[in-house]
């Protein structure tokens, strides 16, 4: 029974970092649950960090300059796992060092608890103190109409959304004025709040990201549901206002110049996808490129789910793939790695300043820094931690990404590729018909789209209400060609920044494998039974369906783990 207690310890901290992202999670989800955004619990819990931080130094300070400890961890895990898929008796006098379960389980995963419940309780404390609530709170401009308004001055935070003729957009209020009778040019507090504003009777057009405006108007408590998203998007009180109460004015700050940059290097790109492409294939390229979905039609967005390809509206790995692949082709020649590593960083930088890093582009951008910076200084990295630190760095960077659909389609998308889809390839490999052609590129295409979906499929069905069965048959027929469509749209952005006709001419030869695409999803999309619905897919269904996968994904992998260690 020890050496089994002792081979289950040792399976644990292999997976540590597993436990570090539970904690986080855990305590993102009761902070948010019990609302503890009291300014004594947080103090607490700040105390109870710097403790078990120190505690941490001390045990690891005592552990790893033991003699005891002197062996490879990692080293001995890996023994010790294959002694247990084996099924023989444990390593003789291999015991694992209880200090050591302290260091890489109990005390990171206590650490990041109270982190991640110090985290949204500062935010929910924050937002408790916002200028706004405590106005409506009070009265003097909540619900009252007209008669009651206030100035508010800011700028556009993220793309309008349309919806029956109003614009719901988020807004960073710089100033606020309660005019009572007053120059309306004159009496403005300071606030650097969001809010979410409803621009009522307002053209599509008529108001873009990082406009600078001055709007009139009158709180009000709505259900922000089918509002856009910004980092208030869980304060329940907006702006309302009407068009004719609406205008864009100069800003005088100097840090808006950073934002007319990026309205000027975003129009530029949006505007050669409109000048070059028809309106249908610019909005796709706006949605790809730009991270803008808005433009797409709603028939359009509903044929690429019905196929299982709506995935590929989201910005992620690949496109970074594509243009970290265009910067080391530019600077090729520079044998100084330094110079390459830190035109990466900032492109990095730039371009989640252009698309307002949404959750699966931070995700890609943090992985993608680990491993340059792993290869730039010639260390080996595990796609897995750079999976756990890079949702860790995420959550704690915007707690609210918990309730982000897209930001769990992003990270359960990536864990299926991590860790379903190897273990596919195994046994893929005891097929013979496809041990011969494994390393085939349609085949892995297949593969990585089952992957994806086994895993995928209970987000999809408890979101969407919804789940395409035809998902691996498109992805083998469209992906391929997508690619090449991708390609083409980012080495057309990247040359219109710098020679803008050049860049053109190239964006016109996409047209044709617009066209091409678009028919087959058209094709695909009208295939209404492959697509299966589910009307009541419930949280508890999810939860039974991961624990059956967990439980089947262990056995499968100490099964083949056997075999092939007899081999």
């Amino acid at each position: 029974m020890s050496q089994r207690i002792n081979k289950f310890l040792f399976l644990l901290t292999s997976e540590y970092y597993l436990f570090w992202t539970i904690g986080i999670t855990a305590g993102l989800y009761t902070a948010g649950k019990f609302n503890l955004c009291n300014i004594n619990i947080i103090i607490t819990w700040l105390v109870a960090i710097i403790l078990l931080l120190t505690a941490e130094f001390v045990i690891v300070k005592k552990t790893f300059h033991s003699n005891e400890a002197s062996d490879s961890l990692k080293d001995i895990i890996l023994n010790e796992n294959r002694q247990f898929l084996m099924g023989g008796k444990s390593l003789s006098g291999s015991r694992i060092n209880r200090n050591r379960i302290l260091v890489t389980i109990v005390i990171p995963f206590l650490i990041l608890f109270f982190a991640g419940n110090l985290s949204v309780s500062t935010r929910e404390l924050k937002e408790a103190r916002s200028i706004f609530v405590n106005i409506y709170k009070i009265g003097s401009c909540a619900d009252y109409g007209s008669d009651n308004y206030i100035f508010i001055e800011g700028r556009v935070s993220d793309h309008p959304v349309k919806s029956y003729q109003n614009l719901n957009f988020s807004l960073y209020a710089d100033k606020i004025n309660f005019p009572d009778n007053a120059d309306v040019s004159t009496g403005f507090l300071n606030v650097g709040e969001f809010i979410n504003v409803r621009l009522k009777n307002a053209g599509s057009g008529s108001v873009i990201r990082d406009d600078y405006l001055r709007l009139k108007g009158y709180l009000k408590r709505v259900d922000l549901k089918y509002l856009s998203g910004g980092d208030n998007s869980y304060n329940e009180i907006i702006l309302m206002a009407d068009w004719e109460d609406s205008g864009k004015i100069v800003c005088s700050s100097p840090l808006y110049k950073i934002f007319i940059f990026r309205r000027r290097l975003y129009n530029c790109l949006k505007n050669a996808f409109y000048r070059y492409l028809d309106y249908r294939n610019a909005s796709i390229a706006e949605s790809l490129i730009l991270g803008n979905r808005n433009n797409i039609s709603e028939y359009v967005a509903e044929s690429f789910k019905k196929c299982g390809l709506y995935h590929l509206f989201a910005i992620s790995g690949l496109h970074l793939s594509f243009f970290v692949s265009l910067i080391y082709l530019v600077f090729r020649r520079f044998k100084n790695s330094i110079i390459v590593f830190w035109t990466v960083i900032v492109f990095l930088v730039i371009y989640n300043f252009l698309v307002v890093g949404r959750a699966s582009i931070l995700r890609a951008s943090v992985a993608a820094f680990f491993m340059i910076l792993a290869r730039s200084w010639g260390r080996e990295y595990s796609r897995r931690v750079i999976l756990y630190l890079s949702y860790i760095i995420l959550i704690i960077y915007n707690p609210y990404f918990l309730y982000d659909i897209g930001f769990w389609m992003t990270y359960i998308s990536m864990s299926a590729l991590v860790f379903v889809y190897p273990l596919i390839l195994r046994i893929a490999a005891t097929i013979p018909v496809l041990k011969t052609c494994k390393r085939n590129f349609f085949i892995e295409i297949v593969l990585i789209t089952i992957s994806i979906q086994v895993v995928l499929f209970p987000v999809l069905a408890y979101f969407f209400e919804d789940f395409s069965l035809i998902s691996p048959v498109t992805n083998f027929f469209l992906l391929p060609l997508f690619y090449v469509l991708l390609f083409i749209l980012m080495l057309s952005s990247f040359t219109i920044v710098i020679w803008p006709p050049m860049g053109g001419f190239i964006l016109k030869s996409s047209s044709f494998v617009f066209e091409f695409v678009l028919k087959s999803v058209n094709i695909f999309g009208k295939l209404d039974f492959f697509v299966i619905s589910f009307d009541n897919f419930t949280v508890r269904n999810a939860l039974a369906y991961y624990i059956v996968l967990i439980v089947v994904l262990i056995f499968i992998f100490i099964i083949l783990g056997r075999v092939e260690i007899r081999k």
